[in-house]
């Protein structure tokens, strides 16, 4: 059975993010946007202020740390990438090590953030960017160290959960998200036709990720560690395995398809 992430796990688990976060910015990023300060790449592509040292977004660039980080990677840009890794590291070694012990408890397959209201599953209110009626969902892990795949009806109870809660708060009748996880297919064994069918294409290219889990979480393992295969995967090619793709079906067709394929019992 496995065990818990200990607290030294979680730091090393930071570590791995920085690491992969400031070598990914200077040897692929630079060389594609050489207009742009080292810094802003960080923040905008990299996961390392969000998931890595759980700085909310909205204070990126005000916070002091986070303002330190970025005027330090600017200052160190001249580096090549494996020195400007290790150089980095030093400047944000206790940092990370303070924000450790702060964020252990709610950390990445310890437990899932209060705001995710479906077991690990969450739906934002409507904001007016999508048609009437859709619902976007986000996914994480609320049963760390075990994955939401081990369980084959666990995730399926979710979903119907977050049907029936945002239907009755707010009419919704379409999921939506945008995820990796959308080439992943436990995932989409949990879905009717009309998700595949409505799939946004794979990018002929490989496209720049943004700095949240809809892109960067296939590095994670159940157990909120890194996977040390994705890393090697990201640093030596320039590009995450799986791209983050977007799909849309109606609770009807979503709903059929777990009462009579996943939930057969």
């Amino acid at each position: 059975m496995p065990e818990l992430k200990t607290q030294e796990e979680h730091f090393e688990y930071m570590k791995s993010f920085a690491g992969v976060s400031f070598y990914f910015a200077r040897r692929w990023l630079v060389p594609r946007f050489p207009e742009r300060k080292i810094g802003e790449l960080i923040r905008d592509h990299t996961p390392i202020l969000y998931h890595g040292l759980n700085y909310a977004p909205g204070i990126w660039n005000t916070d002091p740390d986070c303002r330190r980080i970025m005027d330090t990677a600017d200052r160190l840009a001249e580096l090549p990438p494996k020195e400007f890794e290790e150089s980095m590291w030093h400047e944000i070694e206790e940092l990370t090590a303070k924000r450790a012990e702060l964020n252990y408890p709610t950390a990445v397959g310890v437990a899932a953030p209060a705001s995710w209201n479906c077991g690990s599953l969450k739906y934002d209110p409507p904001n007016g960017k999508l048609p009437e009626g859709w619902v976007t969902f986000h996914i994480a892990n609320a049963v760390g160290p075990h994955s939401i795949f081990d369980d084959p009806d666990y995730l399926a109870w979710c979903f119907l959960l977050l049907m029936k809660e945002s239907e009755i708060r707010y009419g919704a009748n379409v999921l939506f998200t945008s995820t990796w996880l959308n080439e992943n297919t436990k995932f989409l064994h949990f879905f009717p036709q009309e998700w595949l069918d409505n799939m946004a294409p794979r990018p002929e290219d490989h496209p720049i990720p943004c700095w949240h889990f809809g892109w960067w979480g296939q590095l994670i393992t159940a157990r909120g560690t890194i996977n040390p295969k994705m890393d090697k995967f990201v640093r030596e090619n320039g590009h995450l395995k799986y791209a983050c793709r977007s799909s849309h079906c109606s609770f009807e067709n979503m709903r059929r398809n777990l009462k009579e394929n996943i939930l057969k019992s």
